[in-house]
């Protein structure tokens, strides 16, 4: 399901959470949020003659739900499901996934390498890895020593390998996709404005700790370092970059190498860096620290039109295949 939703003079696109027949919605546990969907499932289903199979559909309730189990499951008509549910293969988890997950996947896939006689997948995860390596040199996935390292297999046919994909850089490459989105403040994303309203509010995707967040957020926040050195911020007008969060200096965020900077300065750190910039001309209050001195004399060109943030890594504009170009492990010399 793809489409726009329009909310006063806010056209959104929708996309993240449509599939091609199956849909997640998630809600407060409370009666009215569930009515809500419930009107939306029947509109739906008069304007499209698709209507939700009963018989496949889910309530999944969090422990403090447990309540209003009843009255949730009457509201919907739905059965009631419990995490872990199985999704394409794999178990729907609110936690990490453990080698015991997915073990059912990979004994599914086992006994698909068996009957193979050459071609070439790509797959996710450590132990699938290791299935591949093993049918690549044996044939089959019995244990055997390899040949050649898995790094060079990996590498592209020009420069010697076969071309097959690190599976971890590949994973990698396309979660940067979605940290990609977020630097750029996709705002017609409704999963991105979700993260600007309750993830970053006032910090920046560059300033947030790292440590903190489910598993899924820690880990695409510790990409950031990666993309980093791929990234220009180009300052225009100002009106869009943060002035304390955002690494449009050359020495990153200011709010880590001038922590004290918005007391100082009496420029509040939710400020945008046009607080600092009249008629195309920087125009910093005067400031007496040394350190902070030394960053208002290594300021970048103002350049005229509006903020720009330009990838100038592989490929010359962003891609998930030109993140994985980053992640790739390094030809051994």
């Amino acid at each position: 399901m793809e489409g726009f939703l329009t909310i006063g003079d806010v056209v959104i696109r929708l996309f993240q959470l449509g599939f091609a027949d199956d849909l997640l919605l998630f809600s407060k546990a409370e009666t009215a949020s569930v009515l809500v969907f419930k009107r939306a499932l029947t509109m739906f289903a008069d304007l499209s003659g698709l209507h939700a199979n009963i018989q496949k559909s889910h309530l999944i309730l969090s422990r403090a739900a447990l309540p209003l189990r009843d009255a949730l499951l009457a509201t919907l008509d739905f059965q009631e499901g419990h995490l872990p549910l199985r999704y394409l293969g794999l178990p729907l988890l609110a936690s990490r996934l453990t080698i015991a997950d997915c073990q059912p996947i990979l004994r599914k896939i086992d006994d698909r390498i068996k009957g193979w006689e050459g071609i070439m997948l790509s797959f996710a995860g450590r132990e699938i890895e290791k299935r591949l390596r093993r049918f690549l040199w044996k044939g089959s996935t019995d244990v055997g020593y390899a040949k050649v390292s898995w790094q060079q297999v990996c590498r592209p046919t020009c420069e010697g390998g076969l071309g097959i994909r690190d599976l971890h850089a590949l994973n990698k490459g396309l979660m940067s996709r979605h940290l990609w989105r977020i630097i750029v403040a996709d705002r017609s994303s409704i999963w991105v404005d979700w993260i600007f309203r309750y993830r970053l509010r006032d910090a920046s995707i560059w300033t947030i700790s790292a440590h903190t967040g489910t598993w899924g957020w820690r880990k695409l926040v510790r990409l950031r370092d990666s993309l980093r050195p791929s990234i220009l911020y180009r300052v225009g007008d100002g009106t869009t970059f943060s002035l304390w969060h955002d690494p449009w200096h050359e020495r990153g965020p200011l709010i880590l190498r001038f922590p004290s900077g918005p007391r100082h300065t009496a420029i509040p750190a939710p400020a945008l860096l046009c607080a600092v910039i009249s008629e195309g001309e920087w125009n910093w209050p005067p400031i007496l620290d040394m350190e902070s001195m030394d960053i208002t004399h290594s300021l970048p060109t103002i350049h005229e039109g509006r903020d720009r943030i330009i990838w100038t890594g592989p490929g010359g504009c962003f891609s998930s295949a030109a993140a994985y170009a980053i992640y790739a492990p390094p030809f051994p010399k």
